[in-house]
């Protein structure tokens, strides 16, 4: 990056001659110099003065007016996943002007989310006159110097930039707020360079009230706790750098403003992709060297051998980079000794520690005037290791192995890769596995198949290197065109359409109500009913096989608990997946011309086929779980706190059976029975000659337990599972018959249903076992009040699942 020009205005700085007795006397320097003896000076960008005897922090702004890129990060964290105030976490990004007005300095975030392409300086002035900047602070200027000012920041660097107060608020962990005695400059990490200057503060938060559980469970003493924020402030990027137009096809982030000069066939928002600069020394030859090749640093706190697999992991991007025809642009190195993580010049790979598991995360800060990336952060998070090691454990055994090491290393690699992706500006692809791990953007679960003889198969568990979509997409978003540069992009998407490769990200994969069933968190097959078929199979294995062997010799024998979680709930990813197929509707981001066809519903028979896997993951015989395993579920000994991980329980201090059934049945049939998924039921039929109705999926989630044959019901055990999974269709056609977010064609098919099965409850309930006639009794009562009264009954919920995603929170 280079300095900007800035406007220059003269300032006279009168001095008046000193008199005999002055000189005598030998009076203090006037100005800067005079202000600034015995301060800490760091000298860069924007020169800063560390007052230590009053504690302030001054600033020599070189000029009457300033424009430069100011960044908020975290410097450190509180350590707590659920609130989410970490370490390294990025923040605000803003154009700022310092602008002088009178004996004070202003500081103004100017708004780039509304402009103008046009030259017209009048159409600008509308602009400007229609959306207002924010001016956020009002520094008093304290001395002058050869059209120099000195200003006093203090102030604007001990404000809560990155809310810290008002997440504490929203996590329910009390009302903070900053206490400027208890905070000052951390001048370890304060420093200037000639190409930014970086301000680091320590800022102790206190609360007269009383502080929130987590934050009183991490801090010696929840009364305060002192966190430190970072500011850079960094000269504006020249005009060299090209913004690229996103393209619905490839999946980068990037900025979003309106252009209110675009034609009126024209989109007013404006949508330019998120990279980093990338420029050859001579643009017309491809291989010509880069003038400042993409490093990313990796933190030397990282364990090893975990710190090892962080820089294999971090290495794909130099092979994706390299088969992108972009080779020596993409480096990593050791981030230099005494480095701070958070300055501005070093794209980092930090280690993020965390009182319980969490969300690696990569992050960046860029200039929101074009979307060119500044600085790439990507947080590592410690527990990541173990609670992969968790689920090898579960599969495999906890009995040492070389294996669990190697398993969990090939994921700490892969998961490097991805968030580093995310710095570079990709964006999740939740499709890509539909063509074999085509992208590291993707969630992968560990591939696990049964082998020869029955035996769990890891030996592919994650795979190595950018897939074939990364290595496309690098292409697109970093590939250097002297030429025409829209018809080298647009060749580049015709090629990736040729070869099958999609993109579908967050908001077509994670709702309840998503419809492409190709579209998944954490799958790894082509189909979703393959996917389901290998997890099942798999799972059934494992559990016949767990026991002790599944923890070490010494250990406590009621963390099998922990580790039978994974095992149980394996194939709930498949489950969703399968899911979507029902009422499913596969879709892709079209663009005209492409031939690319925008959407195409689910065909019946494959809808059918989803039904009856999932239908079949209802019987006794998935959902139980085996008496060998239920007699190693004991309680948490002394001192273990009770774990997120672990199913909830209305039988404490004994594990519940029952309880983690029910789970796994609501989970079952809430997803079978989503709300949009239902109302896209009733709507195809609008269009198919033999659709899926509401009705027979109904149908088939409740006869199979409402007419339960003589032998069935006389099994003891089958005949309570049973009973969970009737129980678990009615409390669901009890929510979509009240949920007055329904279609009403739904509202009415279910009510209809409902009347039908009460009066099967009702006959049930004259015969059978106690528990049968108390159970039918209760279905058909609860049926009545509703059908009857409109009156919800309040049946007890299933108990909330264990988090589900590999890094998760105790607040899911």
């Amino acid at each position: 990056m280079q300095k900007i020009t800035v406007l220059v205005a003269s300032t006279l700085v009168a001095i008046s001659a000193p008199s005999m007795a002055q000189q005598v006397s030998t009076p203090a320097p006037s100005g800067i110099t005079g202000k600034t003896a015995g301060m800490e000076k760091r000298d860069g960008f924007i020169p800063v003065y560390l007052d230590n005897k009053e504690g302030k922090i001054l600033l020599e702004i070189p000029h009457d007016s300033l424009r430069a890129l100011v960044f908020m990060t975290m410097a450190t964290g509180l350590g707590s996943n659920p609130i989410g105030i970490d370490r390294g976490a990025n923040g605000p990004e803003n154009v700022a002007r310092f602008d002088r007005n009178g004996g004070r300095v202003l500081v103004v975030f100017e708004n780039w989310n509304y402009r103008t392409s046009a030259s017209n300086s009048a159409h600008s002035r509308t602009i400007a006159e229609s959306f207002p900047p924010s001016t956020v602070a009002s520094l008093p200027i304290v001395a002058e110097e050869g059209g120099r000012m000195l200003v006093d920041a203090t102030d604007f660097f001990m404000r809560d930039w990155m809310d810290v107060a008002a997440t504490l608020t929203a996590s329910n962990e009390g009302s903070y707020s900053i206490a400027k005695d208890r905070s000052s400059a951390y001048r370890p990490y304060t420093k200037a360079f000639p190409g930014n200057t970086e301000v680091d503060v320590s800022l102790t938060f206190v609360t007269a009230g009383r502080p929130g559980n987590t934050v009183s469970s991490i801090v010696p003493n929840g009364q305060s706790f002192t966190l430190r924020q970072h500011v850079s402030i960094v000269p504006l990027p020249d005009d060299s750098f090209r913004p690229r137009q996103m393209d619905p096809r490839v999946g980068y982030f990037g900025i979003r403003f309106k252009d209110y000069a675009q034609p009126i066939q024209n989109a007013l928002d404006q949508r330019w992709a998120s990279r980093h600069r990338l420029e050859r020394v001579n643009p017309n030859d491809p291989n010509s060297p880069f003038k400042d090749p993409i490093v990313y640093y990796i933190d030397r706190g990282i364990p090893e051998p975990v710190r090892s697999a962080t820089v294999e992991g971090a290495r794909f991007w130099i092979e994706a980079f390299d088969r992108a025809g972009l080779r020596g642009a993409f480096r990593v190195e050791d981030l230099p000794e005494g480095a701070d993580p958070m300055d501005i010049r070093y794209n980092v790979v930090q280690w993020e520690n965390r009182n319980e598991r969490g969300w690696s995360i990569g992050g960046a800060l860029g200039d929101p005037r074009t979307g060119e990336i500044i600085k790439g952060m990507a947080r590592m998070d410690s527990h990541r290791a173990r609670t992969d090691y968790n689920l090898y454990a579960g599969l495999m055994g906890a009995d040492a192995a070389a294996a669990d090491t190697a398993f969990v290393l090939a994921r700490v690699r892969q998961v490097t890769s991805h968030e580093i992706g995310h710095t570079l500006g990709l964006a999740h692809n939740y499709i890509a596995s539909t063509y074999e791990r085509g992208s590291l953007m993707d969630y992968p679960p560990p591939r696990v198949r049964l082998g020869p003889g029955g035996n769990i198969d890891i030996s592919a568990a994650y795979d190595s290197g950018p897939g074939e979509y990364d290595v496309w997409a690098i292409r697109w978003g970093y590939g250097i065109f002297p030429g025409n540069e829209q018809d080298s992009l647009a060749a580049i998407v015709r090629e990736g359409l040729r070869k099958g490769f999609l993109f579908l990200s967050d908001d077509d994969a994670r709702p309840e109500y998503a419809s492409d069933p190709r579209t998944n968190l954490w799958d790894d097959a082509a189909t979703p009913l393959e996917f389901l078929q290998h997890q099942t199979a798999v799972r059934r294995v494992a559990m016949s096989r767990f026991g002790e062997r599944n923890i070490r010799v010494g250990e406590p024998i009621s963390l099998l608990q922990e580790r039978f979680v994974p095992v149980y709930l394996m194939h709930r990813f498949a489950i969703n997946s399968v899911s979507k197929t029902i009422g499913g509707l596969e879709y892709a981001n079209a663009v005209r011309g492409d031939a690319v066809q925008a959407t195409r519903p689910v065909p019946a028979v494959q809808q059918r086929r989803a039904l009856a896997a999932l239908v079949a993951e209802l019987r006794p015989s998935e959902l139980a779980i085996p008496d060998t395993v239920v007699t190693l579920l004991g309680p948490r000994p002394y001192d273990y706190s009770p774990y997120v991980e672990l199913f909830g329980s209305r039988t404490r201090p004994a594990f519940d059976e029952l309880g983690a059934m029910r789970t796994l049945s609501q989970m079952i049939v809430d997803a079978v029975l989503q709300r949009e998924r239902a109302a896209r039921v009733v709507q195809s039929a609008l269009h198919e000659t033999n659709p899926v109705t509401l009705n027979e999926i109904v149908d088939a989630l409740a006869t199979p337990q409402w007419t339960a044959g003589a032998a069935r019901a006389a099994n003891v055990r089958n005949a309570t599972i049973d009973r969970i999974v009737q129980r678990s269709v009615a409390d669901r056609l009890l929510v979509l018959a009240s949920d007055k977010e329904a279609s009403p064609e739904v509202r009415s098919l279910v009510e209809f249903k409902m009347r039908q099965l009460r009066d099967r409850a009702r006959t049930l309930s004259l015969s059978g076992t106690v528990d049968d006639r108390a159970h039918w009794s209760a279905i058909g009562g609860d049926f009545t009040r509703w059908l009857d009264r409109q009156e919800l009954p309040t049946p007890s919920p299933a108990l909330r699942p264990p988090p589900g995603d590999p890094f998760g929170s105790d607040n899911q």
